[in-house]
């Protein structure tokens, strides 16, 4: 990971800080950080442009990487962000319920900033590495899992029957996350190939489909809950 991207973490931790500077820098970074959107937005788009500048050294330098973790990267990274940062801000929005606290969602920004930078180090440097990041993936994961689960526990019980899909899902989606793990760690190859695919090709475009349903039946006045 770089010191630029160290500074970043450590700065879009305390963004919301009402103590920080009101320079420039400052108020980028808390604009930035203001809603789950945004920040997970932000991190995918750094890991986005990284994994693309790696694919692009490969390609003209033909230097031999570890190409599973691209998909690696993808589909458990980038995806799983921009599908976080949106459900942890619309869906309190829409369902009138407390916003989720930057506490949580900045915790889950900072595993996956970190789990993303150590796989993409790993590409270029050991295939230990690789193990390591997507390791530490699964706690934002886990964090965004219950995020998700303390929703669906609030809205109405027509809506629990679209968000009960989503978090099953959810838990399929968190379950190829463990067996391309468990397949990188053996040198399963097909093993992690076939649980990536599956995410990609098949899981995630049900979860898109799954969270448009759950946004689009969103009731015109929802319940106001007190934080």
């Amino acid at each position: 990971m770089t010191i630029a991207e160290c500074f970043l973490i450590m700065c879009l931790a305390i963004a919301p800080n009402q103590q920080c500077s009101n320079g420039i820098i400052g108020r980028v970074l808390r604009i930035i950080s203001s809603t789950p959107l945004r920040l997970l937005s932000f991190c995918a788009l750094i890991h986005s442009l990284i994994l693309g500048s790696l694919y692009i050294h490969s390609a003209t330098t033909g230097a031999d990487i570890n190409k599973y973790a691209f998909a690696y990267g993808l589909s458990y990274g980038i995806l799983a962000l921009l599908a976080f940062g949106y459900l942890l801000t619309w869906l309190p929005k829409k369902y009138s319920l407390p916003p989720i606290h930057y506490g949580r969602y900045g915790t889950i920004y900072l595993f996956m900033m970190v789990g993303l930078g150590v796989l993409e180090a790993g590409i270029l440097v050991s295939n230990k590495l690789v193990f390591a990041g997507m390791f530490f993936l699964i706690p934002g994961w886990l964090m965004t899992f219950q995020c998700l689960w303390n929703i669906h526990t609030w809205i109405s019980s027509g809506a629990q029957q679209i968000s009960r899909v989503l978090m099953l899902l959810m838990s399929l989606n968190f379950i190829t996350l463990g067996l391309s793990v468990l397949g990188h760690y053996v040198s399963a190859s097909k093993l992690s190939t076939l649980a990536t695919s599956s995410s990609t090709v098949l899981i995630w475009p049900l979860f898109i489909a799954t969270t448009l349903a759950l946004l689009l039946n969103a009731p015109a006045k929802g319940r106001v809950i007190s934080p």
